[in-house]
This record gives C-alpha cells, sequence and structure tokens, in this order.
C-alpha cells in the first residue's frame, strides 16, 4: 500500500510543533527503536496533544518516514562544510576521520540513525524500506559526484565508477558504525573507513592533477 501524501502545516507554528514531534520521535526511536517507541511516548516527550499529533500525522508509520527524513537532514547538515569538498584526497579523508570522530565522542551510542532504522524494518515495512534506500543513495550521491568532478579532471583512472565507489564506501561506513558500536570501540570503524579510503585511493591516476 502506497503511504498516504505528508500533511504539511500551514503556518509558522504548525511546522515549528510538527517538527518538534518529529524531533522528539528521532531521540526516542535512536534509544529504543521503533517498536519499542509508542505514539504515547512521543506524546509525553513532545508534549503534544493526542489532536495535535494525528493533524500531521495519520499514523505512526507516516511519522517514522518523517524521522528518517529528519535523520536524513540532520546527518547531511552536520557535515554539510565537509560533504562539499569530496573532490579532493584531502577533502574525502577529514570526511571520513570526521565521521568516526563524532560517533567516538557520541560515547559509539546507537550508530548510525539511517543504518539503525534499515536494520530494524527494512524486511518489515516495504514503503520504509524504499525510503531508507533512497537516503542512502541522497547521502553517497555527494561523494559520487566528487569523485565524478576528480574523474573529469583526470585524478582518477578513466575505470573508475563514482557511483559504485560511493555506495562501497557507504557500505563500509555502515558496517564500522555497527561494528563499533557493537564493540564499543572506535577502531573498527576507522579500519573500515581506512580500508575504505586505501580502496578509493587505488583508482588514483598518477598525475599532477591527483
Amino acid at each position: 500500500m502506497i503511504a498516504p501524501p505528508m500533511k504539511q502545516p500551514s503556518t509558522r507554528r504548525g511546522t515549528e510543533t510538527k517538527e518538534h514531534i518529529v524531533a522528539c520521535a528521532a531521540e526516542l526511536i535512536h534509544e529504543r527503536g521503533v517498536s519499542a517507541t509508542t505514539v504515547d511516548d512521543v506524546l509525553a516527550a513532545s508534549r503534544a496533544g493526542k489532536s495535535q499529533f494525528y493533524h500531521y500525522f495519520d499514523s505512526k508509520e507516516q511519522l517514522v518516514r518523517e524521522v528518517l527524513r529528519h535523520n536524513l537532514d540532520c546527518a547531511l547538515a552536520a557535515q554539510e562544510a565537509l560533504i562539499e569538498n569530496l573532490s579532493t584526497w584531502k577533502g574525502i579523508k577529514a570526511w571520513l576521520d570526521a565521521l568516526a570522530d563524532t560517533h567516538e565522542r557520541a560515547g559509539l551510542f546507537g550508530g548510525c540513525r539511517i543504518g539503525s532504522l534499515a536494520a530494524e524494518m527494512a524486511e518489515r515495512d516495504e514503503e520504509l524500506r524504499v525510503a531508507i534506500a533512497a537516503a542512502f543513495a541522497s547521502w553517497e550521491s555527494f561523494l559520487a559526484a566528487g569523485l565524478e568532478a576528480m574523474k573529469a579532471r583526470g585524478a582518477l583512472r578513466p575505470s573508475a565508477k563514482p557511483d559504485v565507489l560511493a555506495e562501497t564506501t557507504m557500505a563500509a561506513i555502515q558496517g564500522g558504525y555497527l561494528l563499533s558500536t557493537t564493540k564499543k570501540d572506535v577502531r573498527p570503524m576507522r579500519n573500515a573507513l581506512a580500508a575504505a579510503y586505501t580502496h578509493l585511493r587505488s583508482f588514483r591516476r598518477p598525475t599532477p592533477a591527483s
């Protein structure tokens, strides 16, 4: 079944109220998971009324889709300065290092918020699985664009496929989050990202432009 369209608030205050509910839900879901988070939990955390909730969301499932959107927006906003500079080796290395540093500062808790949603819900909610896949593709696109620019100026071998390399790097990022969270040790993530960077560098074209 196709999810109904999201309800858009007609006022600034309405937008702020909706975003507050989504932000509170995002924190609860990050801490507990989707299944263990009820609508009543979200109402209590956000201090919103049930009528307000159902004014903005048709269901808990729709709220979870909004949480996914919120999580992606927050992730990209936090990385904005870095993902705008993924067309150099220095920029790519700085981005990967920052991902591990941020996870370590967060106490290695919960892993990637998008990845956590995928792990819990991808096999249970097809509409959400598709939305999560699109979120990953959006995140990967910044690295793919940077690598495409490097290839265009001769810094990568002609055989390099930026979209495939970006997807492979995202797989390393997600695996790193998972192992570091499970082991409570940032080294697995740093090792995974170092390996991903080495793999990217293996496509380097040895010219002054690289």
